[in-house]
C-alpha cells in the first residue's frame, strides 16, 4: 500500500515539473532595402505560455546576416492583433509581430 501511494505521489511530481511548452516565432517577412525583419507568433486566451522572444531574435540575426549586415538586429517595436473574438468579445487568439532592425 505504502509502495503504491510514492509511486503515485513520484508520478504526479514528475508531471508537474515538465515546463511550459515553448512557442517559436517564425519569420513572417521584411524588407530587405530597410533591413527590417519581422517575427511573428499566434498566442490564444487558453495558452499557458507565450513565445519565446529569444528565438525570434536569433532568426532575425540570422536573416540579417544572409542580407549581408554584420551588427546584431536590435529590437524595433511591435504590433499585436486580435484574430479570434468568443461571444463574449474576449480576445481567443492573438498575433503578435515584432521588428527588428538590422543597422543596428
Amino acid at each position: 500500500m505504502r509502495a503504491g501511494f510514492w509511486a503515485i505521489a513520484l508520478f504526479g511530481l514528475a508531471a508537474c515539473a515538465g515546463g511550459d511548452p515553448v512557442v517559436r516565432p517564425s519569420e513572417s517577412g521584411g524588407n530587405r532595402a530597410d533591413g527590417i525583419v519581422t517575427m511573428s507568433s499566434t498566442t490564444s486566451l487558453y495558452s499557458p505560455s507565450g513565445p519565446d522572444w529569444r528565438v525570434g531574435q536569433e532568426g532575425a540575426a540570422k536573416r540579417c546576416q544572409s542580407w549581408g549586415h554584420d551588427a546584431a538586429p536590435t529590437f524595433a517595436g511591435w504590433r499585436e492583433k486580435c484574430t479570434a473574438w468568443d461571444r463574449y468579445g474576449r480576445c481567443l487568439t492573438t498575433l503578435e509581430t515584432r521588428y527588428y532592425d538590422c543597422q543596428g
